[in-house]
This record gives structure tokens, C-alpha cells and sequence, in this order.
């Protein structure tokens, strides 16, 4: 925490689910009672020489997911306050889930005095930029080619709303660059830009086609931010054909420029360097 204060009291040790509060007065935590959906934990005021408990009315964030309120009770020794907190709140941050502690500071009255933190930080928001290499040689079956434009469209549309730019070219011995990501942020209608993509055919040429995003897309001209993180997509099937360039050539110019690549597969023409064994089976799981 950027603020912490220690609370401590006597006798008993921070942690316990039961805590005293003047007197006879029990304030009893149950962590695991299921109050609605997503929310776990209460908080229960005793007088031990009833025996009654009622439930205390709390405040609590409505995007904080079970908490596990009363897990960890605390009393002042000082004055008759009390810290009660939820140590496994867990924060919905888009398809991720994060683990955090949330506690509230009660008075004798059992009146929220502050919460800690004093409100939930943000959801990290991580600036991406992609780049999408795609292979549009004579070897994609022309099914593949649009199996490659559908799954474009498919991410670019899962991270719609984010802090993320999409850049696209294609490559066959020929390189053509789609949309930059100056392009990209300047539509209207980002995911149209796939639209007029036609197939070059030709030869492949993976490793050039890598060291032009390396070199060109990867660059302030073309809208890619420097803090943001930098990740190279290859739709391709997996063979490169006559390319003056090896992978040795380009790989380190990728390395030493901090782009993180992954490599998707997609079946090649059966007729075209290739085992005559193979079908169209379009995009396969990322291969590296």
C-alpha cells in the first residue's frame, strides 16, 4: 500500500474471525457465508450475554468479487475501533482476475470511518501494439487466406475498446503493407480495413517479410508508441520458399528490438512444396 497503517492490538493476534468491542460487545466475522452472488463475508454484532447477533449493514465496492469480509477482524486497544477486512476480494479486470485485500475501519457505532484503499486502483491498461504478418503466397489455399482475414477480424474485434493498435501486411516475394497503425487509429471502421485484402500469391518470403515490420511497422512514422508492448502475429504455413533471407538474419533484429512474436499455422496447397498427404485444415494453434 502507498499509505500503510499498522494496527495492532492486545492479547489475541491480528487474524482472528472474533473481536471485542467494549464491554461484552463480540463483533463475529463470517468469511465464507454466501450474502449474493459474488459476494462473501459478513459481519455479525453480538451480545454475548443474549446470545443474539444481528447482521451489520455495510458498504462494501459493488465490483469487488468475494471477499471473504471477516476473514481478518483487529480492535484498537486505544479506542473502540475496528478493522475488518477481506483479504481475497478478487477484481475483474476484463477476461483477467485479480487477487487483492480490501478492509474497513468501523467506530463504536459500527459506522464505516474510512476504507482501505480508499477506492479500487483501475485495471492495468497495457498499451499493445500488434502487427500482423500474413502469408499471401501460392501456397494458402484461398479458404486459408480467408480463414487468415476472418481470425484478423476476430482479435482486432476482442480487444475493440482497448489500448491497443493493429497494423497488417502481407507477404509472398512481393510486401504489402494494409494499414499502419496510424491508419488503423484514424478509421472510422477499423475491422473494414481487412475488407479489400486480396491474395499476392508467389513465393514466400518469411524471414523479409519479418525484417520490413522489424524495420518500417514497428516505427514512430508509421504510429507505433514506444512504451507501448510490441507483438508480431505471422499467419503463414510454416515454409519459407526461395527467401534470400534466413531466420538467422532477422530473428536478432526482433530480439534486440523488444517484439514479442508468435506463429499461427495454416495448411499449405498440397501440390506446392509440400507432402501430398496434406489437406485444407486452415488456422491451426499458434506453433511457436
Amino acid at each position: 500500500v502507498e499509505e500503510p497503517m499498522v494496527f495492532q492490538e492486545d492479547g489475541a493476534g491480528f487474524g482472528q474471525s472474533v473481536a471485542q468491542l467494549g464491554g461484552s460487545r463480540l463483533v463475529v466475522g463470517a468469511p465464507l457465508e454466501v450474502v449474493a452472488v459474488n459476494q462473501t463475508g459478513r459481519l455479525y454484532d453480538c451480545v454475548a450475554a443474549t446470545g443474539l447477533c444481528q447482521p451489520i449493514p455495510l458498504h462494501t465496492p459493488p465490483d469487488a468479487v468475494n471477499m471473504s469480509l471477516g476473514l481478518s477482524l483487529s480492535a484498537a486497544a486505544s479506542r473502540p475501533w475496528l478493522l475488518a477486512c477481506g483479504p481475497t476480494m478478487h477484481r475483474a479486470c476484463g477476461e483477467n482476475m485479480y487477487a487483492e485485500g480490501f478492509c474497513l475501519l468501523l467506530d463504536s457505532h459500527l459506522q464505516t470511518i474510512w476504507t482501505v484503499p480508499a477506492a479500487l486502483p483501475e485495471c492495468p491498461s497495457q498499451e499493445m501494439d500488434i502487427v500482423f504478418l500474413i502469408d499471401g503466397s501460392g501456397s494458402i489455399y484461398e479458404s486459408s487466406f480467408k480463414q487468415m482475414k476472418d481470425f484478423v477480424r476476430a482479435l482486432m474485434g476482442h480487444f475493440e475498446g482497448t489500448n491497443t493498435l493493429f497494423s497488417l501486411i502481407q507477404y509472398s516475394h512481393l510486401l504489402k503493407i494494409h494499414f499502419t497503425f496510424t491508419q488503423f487509429q484514424n478509421s472510422w471502421n477499423p475491422l473494414s480495413l481487412v475488407d479489400p485484402i486480396v491474395q499476392l500469391k508467389g513465393l514466400t518470403y518469411t524471414a523479409t517479410g519479418i525484417r520490413k515490420v522489424v524495420e518500417e511497422l514497428f516505427h514512430s512514422k508509421n504510429g507505433a508508441r514506444k512504451s507501448a508492448k510490441k507483438i508480431l502475429i505471422v499467419i503463414t504455413d510454416g515454409q519459407k520458399y526461395k527467401d534470400p533471407l534466413e531466420y538467422s538474419d532477422v530473428i536478432p533484429q526482433a530480439e534486440r528490438a523488444g517484439i514479442i512474436r508468435y506463429a499461427i499455422g495454416v495448411c499449405p496447397l498440397p501440390h506446392i512444396h509440400s507432402s501430398p498427404a496434406l489437406s485444407p485444415c486452415g488456422l491451426l494453434a499458434p506453433t511457436a
